[in-house]
């Protein structure tokens, strides 16, 4: 069977089926469309914590014999979670992939939850707290983030904060699995090699059970333009800011995407050649979108001294503003195109990629689309689209964070001078 297949189960559950002949393993896992913007103030980081308990043991494994079941068959298993989706997946051998799932479903399912083990791991999620604070890089973006989602679920820190995470209790956590574990918010996802019938057999008995329900839906998502400084002493000042852009399922996000390639993708990009090749004046400059189910961002990180800050953005602007104004070069879109595909086609040579992408298909389109159909809709990007991309993200509310010396404060206010 080498066919890709989207299944549903009566109760809503759906399976993305993803054969690669060939290989001999398989990657598979079970994505939860839950994540930091489903919580409450109040719960602020208790999805991350559900995901940080799923290796204390789960069914009849002690957290030991868990992370022992899965590598005695030389398999990885792992989980993340977002803020919009939570993953449980695993890698392993073609013939495993049942047992992988029936694992996994355990998590889900089965988890054992002590009340010592939670406060063991509200320590660990405090020390993850405080690493990604000590890193600039991560914090800028967390500043960002907050400004451009004041007041909003999307705003709060994923792993949440001590005060909030402090009272949380092992009921508190069933409480927010079962508000949330509901078959239209699962999907599982397999790519490579693996048994289809018999995985679908652990579906069945898994999953065909869960009790058909809708799951709340959070707030819509309302990007708001600003800026942010934090003084850090440090050697260089770090900068996120960002434009509007699609929703991760609009059709625009093609263009947008290509756009970003041409902006600041690479180091043959805008960005890269003007702010570092030519003008010396960053370390570091990309830029990438970051979307959501009903947002999205255009996004630039740059590490700079702190006195080049101000002309990082000047710079950066002016380069959007010459996309938006003239479009890009017939080389420019060549390149575009070729990096998105070749991109499209490593990331269909990996089962994890795979498999991940397929999940994202089912959330946002509740369908399966062929890389080839993809890739085919990347190359068919116009210049006028390329264009008009840019207007788009100069014309909706645009965000700054900056961290470091005070000295590269004054990037706040040259970001927002028009």
């Amino acid at each position: 069977m080498t066919e890709l297949d989207l299944i549903r189960l009566p109760n809503g559950v759906r399976i993305a089926i993803d054969p690669m002949p060939g290989l001999e393993t398989a990657a598979l896992g079970v994505w939860q469309r839950t994540g930091a913007r489903d919580e409450t103030p109040a719960q602020n980081g208790v999805a991350h914590l559900f995901e940080h308990m799923a290796f204390k043991g789960a069914g009849a494994r002690d957290a030991q014999a868990f992370a022992e079941a899965i590598e005695n068959v030389g398999g990885a298993m792992n989980a993340a979670t977002g803020y919009e989706r939570t993953a449980y997946y695993a890698r392993v051998v073609a013939e495993h992939a049942p047992f992988a799932l029936d694992l996994i479903a355990d998590i889900l399912f089965a988890p054992h939850w002590a009340p010592d083990d939670l406060e063991k791991e509200k320590g660990v999620v405090a020390q993850e707290r405080g690493e990604a604070f000590d890193a600039a890089d991560d914090r800028v973006f967390e500043l960002h983030q907050q400004h451009v989602f004041k007041d909003q679920a999307l705003g709060r820190p994923i792993l949440g904060e001590a005060e909030t995470l402090a009272p949380v209790t092992v009921d508190a956590l069933a409480a927010f699995r079962d508000a949330h574990m509901t078959p239209d918010n699962l999907v599982i996802s397999l790519a490579g090699r693996f048994d289809r019938d018999a995985v679908l057999e652990i579906v069945a008995q898994r999953f065909a059970n869960l009790p058909q329900r809708a799951a709340p839906r959070p707030a819509a998502a309302h990007p708001k333009a600003g800026a942010i400084t934090e003084a850090r002493k440090l050697e260089q000042a770090h900068l996120a800011f960002s434009w509007a852009a699609p929703s991760a399922a609009d059709e625009k996000t093609y263009a947008h995407r290509l756009m970003c390639e041409i902006f600041g993708g690479g180091m043959s990009s805008r960005l890269f050649q003007e702010a570092r090749e030519k003008r010396g004046l960053v370390y570091a400059i990309d830029a990438f979108v970051d979307a959501y189910e009903d947002a999205g961002r255009l996004c630039v990180y740059a590490g700079c001294d702190a006195k080049n800050a101000a002309e990082v953005v000047r710079v950066s602007r002016a380069c959007l503003e010459s996309l938006a104004a003239h479009g890009p070069t017939d080389a420019e879109l060549a390149r575009a195109r070729a990096t998105a595909g070749a991109q499209i086609l490593m990331g269909a040579e990996s089962p994890a990629a795979r498999a991940e992408a397929r999940a994202g298909q089912v959330f946002l389109r509740d369908k399966l689309v062929p890389f080839s159909d993809i890739r085919a809709r990347m190359q068919a990007v116009t210049a006028a689209e390329i264009r008009d991309a840019a207007q788009e993200s100069l014309a909706g509310p645009a965000c700054i964070a900056v961290l470091g010396p005070k000295a590269g404060h004054g990037a706040a206010a040259a970001f927002q001078a028009r």
